[in-house]
């Protein structure tokens, strides 16, 4: 149950980070540098391949990648707030899990709530 709590609780989770990066901007300059950084990482030459080709699957250009960039290096508090804002106006969120049925079973026990369907 713990991986449904951490879903159940992000909209809290990035309001509290939106409160942090406002005190700190510098939370905010680190956070930044992070998702570029995940997004830009150095690679092996078969690592390169391998994303050229996912990227070439998916049909994403380097114009859409850099519009991304863009968007990530603008990124303010206030736009935590919003996302966290949309996440607790959803009406009925569901998630879909995939997992052992004791795994499902613990999540009961912890009062989660789910349908369970075999697809095996």
């Amino acid at each position: 149950a713990g991986s449904i709590d951490v879903y159940d609780n992000a909209a809290d989770a990035l309001l509290a980070s939106a409160e942090d990066m406002e005190n700190d901007p510098d939370a905010l300059t680190t956070a930044i540098i992070g998702a570029i950084a995940d997004m830009d990482g150095a690679l092996s030459p078969d690592q390169k391949g391998s994303v050229q080709f996912k990227r070439w699957l998916a049909r994403e250009s380097p114009e859409q990648r850099q519009k991304y960039r863009d968007e990530v290096l603008n990124t303010t508090p206030a736009d935590f707030k919003v996302f966290a804002n949309r996440l607790k106006a959803l009406k009925d969120p569901s998630a879909a899990v995939v997992s052992s049925k004791a795994a499902f079973e613990d999540a009961a026990k912890a009062g989660k709530e789910f349908t369970l369907k075999n697809v095996m």
